[in-house]
């Protein structure tokens, strides 16, 4: 267990330590900065009732929700090509350390490190929001809850994936179609275009922010209206499911590879 947990901080440290990875996400907020967060500025009166709160909140994550996963998917997706391209796989493997204790620890360290961009995002608001008395101390606790419930969800999901999938398809042509199913299977409404983004699969966070935040969608991002808490927890429950079996097909690929070498 020492083993994993080793690599795990060793895995976020080095993904932390890149200056790209902290330039993509500086200017990704600027982008929030300038088009959401600086045009919804309230007058200072405008204080959040109690019965908003929580709506508020499942709101402010989700619209942070709409590209954070997708530059979370662009940066990890070379993180496990990146030990085979150096060698570093030879060297992990042998070292004591189990084929599922090197992906569980390389899983758990590239979430950790691009979670940790966006709770500062969301933290930072959630301070702001009370510091000028828009929204009371209260506020912070569902603004946690939130995150929890819908943007570590749709990190972990796509984490699984930037790390598996690379491994067959080349890292340019991985990051463009990801970037592609990401608006077409999350955020685009079925009744504009063919898409899953009406079903389970949908990972960027609708039916946590409708089923227990009770926050519907203007028509822009709307998939549908009116998610039940039991469809937002099925919800959680299918993405759960689709990040074992990418981390268990990892495994079993991992698995196949060392008995060829």
């Amino acid at each position: 267990m020492s083993k994993i947990f080793s690599l795990t901080q060793y895995e976020f440290s080095m993904c932390v330590r890149r200056p790209g990875f902290w330039i993509a996400y500086v200017l990704l907020t600027l982008f929030y900065l300038i088009t959401i967060l600086a045009p919804s500025t309230n007058p200072p009166d405008d204080i959040l009732h109690p019965e908003k709160i929580w709506p508020e909140a499942g709101h402010t994550v989700f619209l942070f929700n709409i590209f954070m996963p997708l530059l979370a998917g662009i940066l990890s997706a070379d993180r496990m090509q990146r030990d085979f391209r150096g060698g570093m796989r030879e060297l992990q493997r042998s070292a004591p350390l189990s084929i599922p204790g090197y992906i569980l620890a390389k899983y758990l360290g590239i979430l950790a490190s691009v979670l940790l961009p966006m709770f500062l995002l969301v933290a930072a608001t959630g301070l702001w929001q009370v510091a000028r008395g828009h929204a009371s101390v209260e506020f912070l606790w569902p603004l946690f809850l939130a995150f929890l419930s819908i943007a570590v969800p749709a990190h972990a999901f796509v984490v699984a994936f930037s790390l598996a999938c690379p491994l067959v398809l080349p890292l340019r042509v991985y990051q463009v179609l990801f970037t592609g199913y990401w608006f077409w299977g999350n955020l685009i409404s079925p009744k504009a275009f063919p898409t899953i983004s009406d079903s389970f699969l949908n990972a960027a966070g609708q039916y946590p922010l409708q089923g227990f935040f009770g926050m519907t969608l203007d028509s822009t991002y709307s998939v549908e209206v009116g998610f039940t808490p039991l469809e937002a927890t099925l919800n959680l429950l299918v993405l759960v499911a689709c990040i074992t079996i990418t981390l268990f097909v990892l495994d079993r690929y991992l698995r196949w590879q060392e008995s060829r070498a």
